[in-house]
């Protein structure tokens, strides 16, 4: 299974040089719940955008870049997006991902003012869908962001929430799947992402992020519903190309 990667942001050198860029981390994290990925990777940055026919579906992935912000290269992103939806190809959204494609299909996206997310925080989970292979009422997922969608898209529903973040986890049918959340992140990464950020919040803030990172965390079982995802997908398009997928 073919699935394009659009990187929409770098890790930077500290971090990289150990544990790799998104696209790596992506990569490996999906790698080991389904070896028949093959991933393609799309340097959305420099205008790489990947053709819609040539893959079974695709991943944006995070960003330090603000999803509301008016660049050249976030609005053609958008037009791709929009593209994508109303081709119907499984399309997936990992925080700034989460962030750009509620706002291409008509969301908003603003900087919150509860301030930082970071560390992990529990959502509880409203809804299910047929690619969740395991129900839960609530899942831990690692995080690091400071902007929220605050408006929902119409057509769009939200399945994973909490008080932070209400709207956590968004689905369009089964064509769309978006979570603010990392589940390709390692907790040594969250770490010292964390660390990194350790002047942008309050000492409190700091050490609760650090006991929240300690706690065990469902990211394993989101890559499982990712891996759910795209397979349904798959096999929906191959059966009837013409079908529209239904809760």
């Amino acid at each position: 299974m073919k699935i394009g990667i659009l990187t929409c942001g770098y890790v930077d050198q500290a971090l990289s040089s150990e544990h790799g860029q998104y696209f790596d981390m992506i990569k490996a994290s999906l790698t080991e719940v389904n070896h028949a990925f093959e991933f393609v990777n799309f340097n959305v940055l420099d205008g790489e955008l990947p053709s819609l026919d040539e893959y079974h579906g695709f991943i944006v992935s995070g960003s330090v870049h603000n999803a509301y912000d008016d660049l050249p290269w976030i609005h053609n992103l958008m037009d791709w997006i929009r593209a994508c939806e109303a081709r119907r190809k499984p399309l997936v959204g990992i925080c700034f991902g989460h962030q750009v494609i509620a706002r291409a299909l008509g969301g908003t996206v603003e900087q919150s003012p509860k301030g930082w997310g970071l560390g992990s925080y529990e959502v509880f989970v409203t809804a299910q869908k047929k690619w969740m292979n395991l129900s839960m009422d609530t899942i831990r997922l690692l995080v690091s962001h400071q902007d929220q969608v605050t408006i929902v898209p119409k057509g769009v529903r939200v399945i994973a929430s909490n008080e932070f973040c209400p709207n956590f986890m968004l689905v369009k049918d089964n064509h769309v799947l978006t979570v603010q959340g990392h589940p390709e992140f390692s907790t040594e990464f969250t770490t010292k992402v964390l660390e990194q950020r350790k002047k942008l919040v309050t000492p409190h803030h700091y050490k609760d992020a650090f006991k929240q990172i300690d706690k065990p965390q469902d990211s394993v079982l989101i890559l499982h519903w990712i891996d759910a995802f795209f397979v349904l997908g798959s096999q929906k398009r191959q059966a009837d190309p013409l079908d529209e997928m239904t809760t």
